[in-house]
């Protein structure tokens, strides 16, 4: 069911409607929110599960890239997106903190010698959890708290690799199948638990906080609450699709739920008339 899933997100998203629908993403063009939430609650209707996942690799993932990156990482992520080259994944909520995003405990730590960011994985808490893509997808967008000089300066979006072009997972990455979700057995939920991974500085998504090569930070907004806030409202869209994926589930499931109450009405008409000779 899964892999069918996935040949089933292949195949619309390299319909040229929906190919137009990531390369107007990228260029921000106007009205995208709408007409992709309009998108995302079709497919939602036509398969959930495959909503749902194309809304986890291009609206999720491919959101985080657009909303929270620089023009580069723009141009760098969402054009091979675009042309199937990765799938992505969306890595936010943890074993301990579900709606607490500013309590999350996966670090990044900046090693200034070698310019890279150390992703890891401290706790059992700070496992990332439900990540949708998780057995299949070769990035993940992870939140993680940036840490400079053993201080943090709170949660940031940072690119992740975590399986290679052949599908093999990368070096100190975990992932662990959560196996089948009531209703979405298409969706490959999943644990990702991280030892070390070492990533470029460029992997961060800097568009509210970046780190300069002599380690200093520097961000637009100077207040750590307002800055942290405007991050997430910067993804409100991509979260808003999912009520849209909702409402054309519950669309669905009404207009049958109509067409099946009818059945024994017109059953029992057709009796009746049966019985009084009219047939």
């Amino acid at each position: 069911m899964r892999t069918l899933t996935l040949q089933r997100v292949k195949f619309t998203m390299g319909l040229p409607l929906l190919k137009r629908a990531i390369q107007e993403q990228a260029e921000k063009t106007k009205n995208f929110v709408s007409r992709s939430l309009v998108i995302g609650e079709v497919l939602s209707m036509a398969d959930m599960a495959t909503g749902v996942k194309c809304g986890i690799i291009y609206w999720l993932f491919g959101g985080a890239v657009r909303n929270l990156g620089s023009p580069a990482h723009v141009t760098k992520w969402l054009q091979p997106l675009q042309e199937q080259k990765y799938t992505g994944m969306f890595a936010m909520t943890e074993r301990g903190h579900g709606s607490n995003v500013r309590g999350i405990q996966t670090e990044a730590t900046f090693d200034l010698s070698a310019q890279e960011f150390v992703i890891d994985t401290p706790c059992e808490n700070a496992e990332k959890m439900y990540i949708g893509n998780s057995m299949y997808g070769n990035y993940a967008a992870v939140f993680a708290q940036l840490i400079l000089n053993g201080r943090s300066h709170g949660p940031h979006c940072f690119i992740v690799p975590v399986r290679d072009e052949n599908g093999s997972l990368r070096p100190g990455v975990t992932a662990i199948d959560m196996m089948y979700k009531e209703g979405l057995h298409g969706v490959d939920n999943g644990i990702l638990r991280f030892d070390k991974v070492r990533i470029p500085r460029e992997n961060l998504l800097d568009k509210f906080g970046s780190v300069a090569p002599d380690g200093q930070y520097h961000s637009p907004i100077k207040d750590r609450s307002t800055r942290f806030n405007a991050m997430l409202a910067a993804l409100t869209p991509s979260r808003l699709a999912v009520t849209f994926q909702a409402m054309g589930s519950m669309k669905l499931g009404l207009t049958i739920a109509i067409r099946y109450s009818h059945r024994p009405i017109i059953i029992l008409l057709n009796c009746s008339l049966a019985s009084a000779g009219h047939w």
